[in-house]
């Protein structure tokens, strides 16, 4: 997975899952992240796609999201970081990976 300086991103790769298949619509990309057999990419304009193997709701992207900054894909499920410094998270969430703790601060990175 990889994002140019036009803001296109390339995929290779395994494909039994999608995991090269972008999502339509997909232009103006300005982060990228590569989960385990999905992707997600972070637009100019704040909208969070995600794309591969749809399972576990890794890929159920939360309606109204807005304000992201940043992207992560973990094995099963993927988060994103806004701009205030709280983290949205989606996905399985059987080892807590969801679960974000509430004790933390303004996080930086993700």
């Amino acid at each position: 997975l990889a994002l140019q300086e036009n803001g296109t991103i390339q995929a290779w790769g395994g494909h039994r899952k999608g995991q090269t298949a972008l999502s339509r619509g997909l232009v103006d990309a300005i982060a990228i992240s590569a989960g385990g057999d999905h992707s997600l990419a972070l637009t100019q304009n704040g909208q969070v796609f995600a794309w591969g193997d749809g399972q576990n709701g890794k890929l159920e992207v939360p309606e109204g999201l807005d304000d992201v900054v940043m992207v992560a894909g973990g094995k099963y499920h993927s988060l994103a970081l806004k701009s205030n410094g709280a983290i949205e998270a989606w996905g399985e969430n059987i080892y807590g990976q969801t679960s974000i703790p509430s004790s933390l601060g303004r996080i930086k990175a993700i």
